[in-house]
């Protein structure tokens, strides 16, 4: 019989969501974590200011997005480069993310197995839909892309590996919010409170809809709230190794019409998640 309470649990949870989300260098060092090597977490917190949205980025950028010196930045640049993780930009001051950082990342990917049974479905309704179909997990308060198929003739959106989205703007975020425990998602909705609080009232009225969506037919719609013009429909799946996933359709507005991804798309989607649970189940 295991001696953790319920009430321990939720609250190792919570402790892990607060040092991710909110601000984990100096919360690891207001506890006195003799294990924790702030060097090396400063390192890693700077590689992740750079995006899709900003690939290039200089040392007195990276000093405002991170809080830290100008001269401690130089010198975390600095070694970055010499490891290749980061390098200069030609005639250039700014940096942008090397081979380094995308050996690491595709390590990671060939580490999620559920990619290979999930591919083929996932093509097949991008096809069918001439939109984009992703996987996408959550990182801190976004929604990461793992992996992204396009439809067959479209040429309006592109989505890439690696592409963030807003957890409580997006359907994956929105449809992972209501998927996951719910002493965890009253953590991430007051993280989100605190940093969108002028946004709040509407965020939360939002997200409301959409965890009433989930609770009524197991998907969750943004409906332009992310991108204007850009509509899309998001699955949840638990998975026993990677955690919660979760599998979205989208495109422009004027192809996926709301009554399209009611009618047709979220159907399909969550029959082709389904699937893809069934059939990993019998893999394993």
């Amino acid at each position: 019989m295991s001696d953790v309470t319920p009430d321990k649990q939720a609250e190792k949870i919570v402790s892990v969501l607060r040092h991710e989300l909110l601000h984990p260098i100096e919360d690891m060092l207001d506890e006195e974590d003799r294990q924790f090597i702030t060097a090396l977490a400063r390192g890693l917190e700077l590689l992740r200011c750079f995006s899709t949205e900003q690939p290039n980025l200089g040392n007195q950028e990276l000093s405002k997005m991170t809080g830290l010196p100008k001269p401690t930045i130089t010198r975390l640049t600095h070694t970055l480069s010499r490891l290749d993780y980061i390098k200069q930009v030609p005639n250039s001051s700014k940096f942008q993310l090397s081979a380094g950082v995308l050996a690491l990342g595709y390590s990671m990917l060939s580490n999620v197995s559920i990619r290979s049974v999930a591919q083929q479905y996932m093509k097949d309704l991008a096809d069918y839909t001439g939109a984009a179909v992703a996987v996408a997990t959550r990182n801190r308060l976004n929604m990461i892309y793992l992996d992204v198929v396009q439809g067959v003739g479209n040429v309006t959106m592109r989505r890439q590996v690696g592409s963030y989205l807003p957890i409580h703007l997006s359907s994956a975020g929105r449809a992972c919010l209501a998927a996951m425990p719910a002493d965890e998602r009253d953590f991430l909705l007051d993280a989100i409170r605190i940093k969108y609080k002028e946004d709040w009232i509407k965020i939360r009225r939002d997200l409301d809809k959409a965890f009433k969506d989930y609770q009524d037919f197991g998907y969750c719609f943004s409906i332009g709230d992310w991108h204007k013009g850009v509509s899309s429909v998001a699955v949840p799946l638990m998975h026993e190794q990677h955690g919660l996933l979760v599998f979205n359709c989208g495109g422009p507005s004027f192809v996926m019409k709301r009554e399209k991804l009611e009618e047709d798309v979220a159907p399909r989607l969550l029959l082709m998640v389904n699937n893809i649970k069934s059939e990993v189940v019998n893999l394993m």
